[in-house]
């Protein structure tokens, strides 16, 4: 519970501090827009993860676990997987444009981390650098880094 409520502490400041930026300009977003949304998501979940925990500790719900079970190393390899890719995306994004590198880490993400089946994982991957460049790209008009293909 501490750990929510330590979250939701952080989220909240970070929350109050984005509040103090442009929310919104003529015709797109201002630099305070993605601020916003991300530490009101992030408050919003520090606080059901500190319910959570509560309800846990006060007997009103049955964990899975007792909290002292082994870290499972499937486990471990996934998340350590996931942050290696997501650092290598972060890299290659200058040189090879944001969307291609997105997609790229995504399809590693749904193929080889996640393992789900090959046309779920690239009809996901697909679909999520499409809606992310229509919304971002098209209709908000967010510069993007671009790559020698032009996007």
């Amino acid at each position: 519970m501490f750990a929510g409520l330590l979250l939701a502490a952080i989220f909240g400041g970070l929350l109050w501090e984005a509040s103090s930026f442009q929310y919104s300009s003529e015709f797109a977003p201002g630099p305070g827009f993605a601020p916003v949304w991300i530490s009101a998501i992030g408050l919003i979940l520090s606080l059901l993860i500190a319910g959570n925990a509560w309800r846990t500790a006060s007997g009103q719900d049955h964990p899975i676990g007792d909290g002292t079970e082994p870290l499972d190393r499937a486990g471990l390899f996934r998340v350590g997987a996931t942050l290696i890719g997501l650092v290598v995306m972060l890299i290659i994004a200058p040189r090879l444009g944001l969307m291609p590198s997105m997609l790229v880490f995504l399809l590693f993400l749904t193929l080889a981390v996640q393992r789900l089946p090959f046309l779920l994982g690239v009809g996901a991957s697909v679909a999520t650098v499409c809606f992310i460049d229509l919304v971002f790209v098209r209709l908000l008009g967010v510069p993007i880094p671009s790559g020698p293909l032009g996007f």
